[in-house]
């Protein structure tokens, strides 16, 4: 940001008066409002002052039109798209469903821009080999889950995206069901509040494993990891429960059998929904399992 002429001044001024072979001008001491008032009088003003001031002046024009340049090329940076995988993320997100781009002699863009259109709410651009995979997801309006997008919808958002890429890459935009998590799982439970269906004494309606379990599977970010620790780590500090062991975590998508997860799993679909018939919970007050 450019400075005043003020600034730029009193800091010649500052500067002077380190050097010992300029102690013979004077004033020793100086700022703009002195020079100004200086000018006013009928007393003689020291030429050297008034160079001061003409170069702050200068300098600080040089530097309302660096601010200048730089306002401008950081415009311009704005319109150029980067391709990078965050910029094809932020263009899902942008899709609106129902409206047709237009071309402005620069970029295609929505005109105008209607959020209520724009129906992705998750998405993430990785590179899978030679090609931009783009994972996109809406929300249940009921729910606010991630859920995947309607034929015609994706459909749509594909010819978006085919239509602002890089020219001569391989784009594919997907968005599926969330994968299906199966767990086999062992749970010491403290029977004052947990009945041996994991169910609330005083709620049999409530089941606070179960809600502990999907809510982990919740809070993981979009294409995030699905991490066994973390997982039993949010089991454990359910309502009632004193010690959980995961025998065993699996998971799959679309029509392909279980896979057993080895500690980490990113869904292919982004998202990832918990299989509770598929799967194995078991209530013990044994105190080994």
């Amino acid at each position: 940001m450019a400075r005043t002429i003020s600034e730029i001044y009193n800091a010649i001024i500052a500067e002077k008066q380190t050097s010992a072979e300029l102690t013979a001008l004077q004033p020793a001491i100086d700022d703009t409002q002195t020079l100004l008032s200086d000018l006013s009088t009928t007393s003689k003003v020291a030429i050297w002052r008034l160079y001061s001031f003409i170069m702050a002046v200068a300098i600080h024009y040089h530097e309302v039109v660096f601010d200048l340049f730089k306002a401008e090329i950081e415009a311009r940076a704005e319109e150029i798209p980067t391709l990078t995988a965050r910029w094809y993320r932020d263009q899902a997100l942008a899709f609106q469903f129902g409206d047709s781009l237009t071309y402005d002699g620069v970029k295609f863009k929505y005109d105008p821009i209607n959020t209520a259109n724009q129906i992705i709410k998750r998405a993430v651009a990785i590179d899978a080999g030679g090609q931009v995979r783009i994972k996109v997801a809406k929300l249940n309006t009921s729910t606010l889950k991630p859920e995947a997008l309607t034929a015609p919808e994706l459909t749509a958002a594909a010819d978006y995206i085919n239509e602002i890429k890089g020219a001569g890459v391989n784009v594919a935009v997907t968005s599926a069901n969330p994968d299906d998590l199966k767990i086999d799982l062992f749970i010491r439970y403290n029977p004052q509040i947990l009945t041996n269906t994991g169910a609330l004494v005083d709620d049999l309606t409530t089941f606070p494993v179960i809600d502990a379990a999907e809510g982990y599977i919740e809070n993981i970010p979009f294409n995030g990891v699905f991490n066994e620790t973390e997982f039993i780590d949010a089991i454990q500090a359910a309502q009632g429960v004193e010690d959980a062991v995961l025998n065993s975590s699996s998971a799959k998508f679309g029509a392909l059998a279980y896979s057993v997860i080895d500690k980490n799993y990113i869904p292919d679909a982004g998202h990832l929904a918990l299989d509770l018939p598929s799967s194995t919970l078991t209530f013990t007050t044994e105190t080994t399992f």
